[in-house]
């Protein structure tokens, strides 16, 4: 049976869209890694296994997504604890990106202004916890180093001024609104998927970019709760007018819909909250046993709200969460009958930057029938699923475990990017955000 979940699940998998889960290297031909950046990924990645709770956000609210309109006042945040007892010394740049996030061609010298190489000198000590660390805060854009050009960026920290030292990756957007874009997420028309897919149409405006070609002008990606390995990267319009490119297809522009966000809850470990069946403190730290999981590929939709996948830091008696919430163990624990054929299982979502994390696979009991493993978590608030990982691909399939329905409420981002042909980079000149249940246009 486990096995026929599994070959369901690639079946299941959208047709006719070979980008989905790997971005194409389509504005880049002949591109070479430089030497400084062949031990990083152009991607949401931690290096180093003393790093943890890494979050980039605009300022105001942790939740939000790290873009930036390039004429905003408004800041980015970086924040992530080192567990060490010392401070230790992060150094870091910005690195300009591609639509399909190689470097670009362009300098550094042309899309930064400052010092290219700085250090993070803002730390903080952890006050009366188990686990010692210290919290690292970086603002984007600041003195020392801002970035100038719209586009595509990684945030890439490292040791002692050492490129070759790799902390920690991030991505980040900064916008020059030059479009406008209407969208809408919504069940889908194929009836192949009427039950289980969330299509997203949407019609670019662009009376004020001038489009020689708009095939090979304008590039889009279109991201689900912003999980770059099952985006969409290869759309283009099915119909030209004379100021607007529109997107309405019926195959290509499918996201399974999936569940809601399974959860759980340490913002206080006085007494055992909803999803954790036991508290027990195994020296050093404290240990928190969630409830086990069961298989919901079979069940009905079931509506609560959720974070899309993301997590907030908080301990309800801290003055200072950043400085005064605690780490604890956390155990996760998946019951099935049988263990899957064919790939492994791993935790998912904004608890492992939404990327496969080899800390988050799960192992197979057989005496508890049961996949387990544990993470060490900051307390707070986590969205997490289960991904299964075919085997020889990195690609998760996240409906294999938790289903996947029409109604589930998920966030669409729709990144558009223009390349003209005198320059050298993407620019990105539109960014919005459609909730499939809220329908109500963000940024």
């Amino acid at each position: 049976m486990r096995l026929l979940y599994c070959l369901l699940s690639l079946l299941l998998a959208i047709p006719g869209n070979p980008s989905r889960g790997e971005i194409p290297c389509s504005t880049t031909t002949g591109w070479t890694q430089p030497d400084e950046y062949e031990n990083i990924i152009f991607a949401d990645q931690v290096y180093d296994d003393r790093i943890k709770t890494v979050e980039l956000y605009r300022a105001g609210w942790n939740l939000s997504a790290p873009i930036r309109n390039l004429q905003d006042t408004t800041r980015l945040f970086l924040e992530f604890d080192g567990l060490e007892e010392n401070p230790a010394v992060y150094s870091y740049t910005f690195i300009h990106c591609s639509a399909d996030w190689k470097p670009s061609d362009v300098p550094a010298t042309r899309y930064l202004n400052g010092i290219p190489e700085s250090e993070i000198r803002d730390f903080r000590y952890s006050r009366n916890t188990l686990q010692p660390y210290i919290h690292y805060i970086l603002e984007i854009p600041n003195s020392d180093l801002r970035p100038t050009l719209p586009g595509n960026y990684i945030l890439y920290v490292y040791r002692n001024y050492d490129k070759t030292l790799p902390v920690l990756t991030k991505r980040f957007f900064i916008v020059e609104p030059k479009v406008t874009i209407q969208a809408t997420a919504h069940r889908t028309d194929n009836l192949n998927r009427f039950n289980t897919a969330q299509e997203v149409d949407f019609t670019i405006f662009y009376e004020n970019l001038p489009l020689d070609d708009p095939m090979r002008n304008i590039s889009v990606t279109v991201c689900q709760n912003l999980n770059f390995l099952t985006a969409i990267t290869e759309l283009k319009p099915n119909y030209i007018q004379p100021d607007r490119l529109i997107y309405e297809y019926d195959d290509i522009n499918l996201f399974p819909g999936g569940s809601e966000f399974r959860y759980f809850d340490t913002k206080n470990l006085k007494y055992n909250s909803e999803r954790i069946r036991e508290i027990r403190f195994i020296r050093p730290l404290r240990h928190v046993f969630l409830h086990s999981d069961r298989d919901r590929s079979s069940q009905d939709y079931d509506y609560y709200e959720d974070l899309n996948g993301r997590f907030f830091i908080r301990w309800d008696d801290a003055f200072d969460n950043r400085t005064e919430a605690d780490y604890v163990q956390v155990h996760f624990s998946l019951s099935l009958p049988e263990p899957f054929d064919g790939g492994e299982i791993y935790l998912f979502g904004g608890l492992t930057g939404f990327g496969i994390r080899p800390e988050a696979r799960l192992a197979w009991n057989e005496t508890e029938e049961a996949y387990q493993t544990t993470m060490l978590l900051k307390q707070g608030f986590y969205d997490y699923q289960y991904a299964f990982v075919p085997e020889g691909t990195e690609s998760p399939v996240l409906y294999t475990v938790d289903g996947s329905h029409y109604e589930t409420e998920n966030d669409y981002y729709i990144f558009v990017y223009y390349r003209d042909v005198r320059e050298r980079f993407d620019r990105l000149v539109g960014l919005q955000m459609i909730n499939s249940v809220r329908q109500s246009p963000n940024q």
